[in-house]
C-alpha cells in the first residue's frame, strides 16, 4: 500500500504543565508541517494543565487557523490526549510532536516529508546522551520486554511515528500513559501493517523536567503492557 501520494498531516501535541515548553514545541511542529504541505494542522491537547500552557496555545491559535486547540477538564494522561487527538484529526495522516518540545524540528519535517512509503513510519533514536543513565537503561529494558512478548526485532517503541489516518482511527488506544505509542505501534504491526523505521533526534527538553519517571508513569506502562497481552493473545 506504500508509495500512494502523499497529502495532508495533522500533528497531535498532548501536553501537560509546560508553559515554558509548548510555544517553541507548537512553532517547531507548524515549521516542520508547513514545510512539507499547506495541508496540514496542529492539534494541541492541553491536559488539564493548571498552568498557562492553555492559555499560551491558544494565543497561538488566534494567530493561525491551522492550530486547534481543546483541553481535558483534568489530568487524564499523555495517552488519553493523544487519543482524543486522533479523534479529532481530519488529514490523511497523524503524528505527534511532544509538547515539552524534546524532539528536533528537523526530525518531524523527515518523519512528516516519509507518509506515504508505508502504511506506518516509526522512529528511533539516533543520540540518547542528553538524557540519563537511568532512563536509557529503562528505554533499553521496555525496548527488549517488548520484543520478547510481541516477537519483533524493533528498535524503540516510544518515539513519534506517521500513519495513515484511517488505520490509526481503526485501533483502540487504551493507554492512558506513556506507553501509547508503543501500543499503537503494536497494534498496526501484528495486524500485518507494513512499516518502515527512520533516525530521529532527541533534542532534550529546554526546560522543566520529565515525567516519565514517576510513579504514575511506570504504573501506566505496567497496564498498558498488560492489556496489550490480554488483547494479542487472550
Amino acid at each position: 500500500m506504500g508509495n500512494e501520494p502523499a497529502s495532508g498531516v495533522s500533528v497531535v501535541i498532548p501536553a501537560f504543565r509546560e508553559e515554558a515548553n509548548i510555544e517553541a514545541a507548537i512553532d517547531n511542529a507548524v515549521a516542520a508541517a508547513g514545510s512539507q504541505t499547506p495541508d496540514y494542522e496542529i492539534i494541541v491537547i492541553d491536559d488539564g494543565s493548571p498552568d498557562k500552557t492553555g492559555e499560551f496555545a491558544r494565543l497561538k491559535a488566534e494567530k493561525n487557523p491551522n492550530i486547534r486547540v481543546v483541553a481535558n477538564a483534568a489530568n487524564q494522561g499523555f495517552g488519553y490526549s493523544f487519543a482524543r487527538g486522533v479523534k479529532m484529526a481530519t488529514k490523511d495522516y497523524i503524528t505527534v510532536f511532544p509538547g515539552d518540545n524534546d524532539m528536533s524540528a528537523a526530525s518531524l519535517r523527515d518523519l512528516i516529508a516519509s507518509r506515504g512509503g508505508a502504511d506506518l513510519v516509526i522512529t528511533y533514536m539516533r543520540n540518547t546522551g542528553s538524557r540519563s543513565l537511568l532512563r536509557r537503561a529503562l528505554s533499553r529494558a521496555f525496548v527488549a520486554l517488548m520484543n520478547a512478548i510481541f516477537f519483533l526485532d524493533l528498535k524503540y517503541y516510544n518515539g513519534a511515528f506517521i500513519c495513515r489516518r484511517r488505520l490509526l482511527q481503526s485501533i483502540p488506544i487504551k493507554s492512558t500513559g506513556l506507553a501509547a505509542l508503543a501500543e499503537c505501534i503494536i497494534r498496526l504491526v501484528k495486524s500485518g501493517h507494513g512499516y518502515k523505521a527512520i533516525y530521529f533526534e532527541h533534542a532534550g527538553r529546554k526546560h522543566g523536567k520529565s515525567k516519565a519517571l514517576n510513579f504514575k508513569s511506570i504504573k501506566a506502562v505496567i497496564k498498558s503492557v498488560v492489556i496489550l497481552v490480554k488483547d494479542i493473545y487472550l
